[in-house]
C-alpha cells in the first residue's frame, strides 16, 4: 500500500457509484477515461467508484467489466491508476488491489511540481458517519431499497439538500456541504498541503482557505460530473463536458 506519490499530470474523480440503481456514470466516465489516457494523465478515483452498500448486482455485472477494461488499458500504456477507498466500497479494498490494475490506498499525498496535494474521500469527517455508524449504515441500506423501487428518489433528495443548504454555503463555499469538511481541509492545510481534495458529499466546489491553500470537492458523477485536474502543480476544478477539448489550460 502506498500513500505518497509524485505525478506531474493527474486527474481526480469521485463517487461514480457504478452499480447503484440511480447511477448513469458509466456512459460518462468511459469517454472521460479515454480522453485522460490520450492526454497522458494518471487517474485517481477518490472513493465510491463502485457501489456495494446500495448495489443492484445486475448493474454491477453490466457496468464494471468495461470500466476495468479501460483501466487496464491505462496500465498497459504506462500510466498509473490510484483508488482511494470510500464508505460505499471499503469492503472491496483487497479485491481491488488483487485485481492488479490499480494501487489502492486510504488517502494519497501527491507532489506535483512544487505543490503538495492531499486526496481523501472524506467520509471520516462526516459527523453523522462518525457518531452514529450503525444508524448511518442502516439508513444507507434503506436508501438502497428506495432506489431500487424508484431511482429518482436520489435526485429528489439532492434537490432538497441543496434547497436547505444555501445559507450554509457561506461558510463552506460549496453548496450542500456541512462546514466540517472545510474545517478538516483547513487542518490538513496547516500540515503543509497546498490543496486538499475530498469527495463523499456529492457537491462539487472550490473554496479558498485562510492559510492560503485551497479546498476542492470533486462532487459526484451521478449528477453533474466534475474532475480535479493537477497539471505541473496547478490544481483546477473542471466540469466534464463532451466532447472534451484536446488540451485544457486553466485560466
Amino acid at each position: 500500500m502506498i500513500t505518497s506519490i509524485s505525478s506531474d499530470r493527474l486527474v481526480v474523480i469521485s463517487d461514480l457509484h457504478l452499480g447503484n440503481p440511480f447511477s448513469n456514470a458509466k456512459k460518462r466516465v468511459i469517454p472521460f477515461l479515454k480522453w485522460a489516457a490520450q492526454e497522458n494523465y494518471d487517474v485517481c478515483i477518490n472513493g465510491d467508484g463502485l457501489e456495494i452498500a446500495q448495489a443492484s448486482f445486475s448493474k454491477v455485472a453490466f457496468e464494471v467489466p468495461e470500466f476495468f477494461r479501460v483501466l487496464g488499458e491505462f496500465k498497459r500504456a504506462g500510466r498509473e491508476v490510484y483508488y482511494v477507498t470510500g464508505n460505499h466500497d471499503i469492503v472491496l479494498e483487497h479485491f481491488l488491489e488483487d485485481w492488479g490494475v490499480m494501487k489502492v490506498s486510504p488517502f494519497l499525498n501527491v507532489t506535483s511540481g512544487e505543490t503538495r496535494i492531499r486526496i481523501e474521500h472524506g467520509h471520516i469527517y462526516d459527523p453523522f458517519f462518525v457518531k452514529y455508524p450503525v444508524l448511518y449504515e442502516t439508513l444507507t441500506h434503506l436508501g438502497g431499497l428506495l432506489l431500487k423501487l424508484h431511482p429518482e428518489f436520489y435526485r429528489l433528495w439532492i434537490s432538497f439538500e441543496r434547497f436547505t443548504s444555501k445559507l450554509r454555503a457561506r461558510k463552506t463555499g460549496i453548496v450542500g456541504e456541512q462546514p466540517h469538511f472545510r474545517e478538516a481541509a483547513l487542518e490538513l492545510s496547516r500540515r503543509g498541503f497546498d490543496a486538499i481534495v475530498f469527495g463523499h458529499t456529492h457537491h462539487p466546489g472550490k473554496s479558498e482557505l485562510e492559510t492560503g491553500s485551497v479546498y476542492l470537492n470533486a462532487g459526484s458523477w451521478m449528477l453533474t460530473p466534475h474532475f480535479v485536474q493537477i497539471d505541473q502543480g496547478r490544481v483546477s476544478l473542471i466540469p466534464w463536458i463532451e466532447p472534451p477539448p484536446v488540451r485544457y489550460t486553466p485560466p
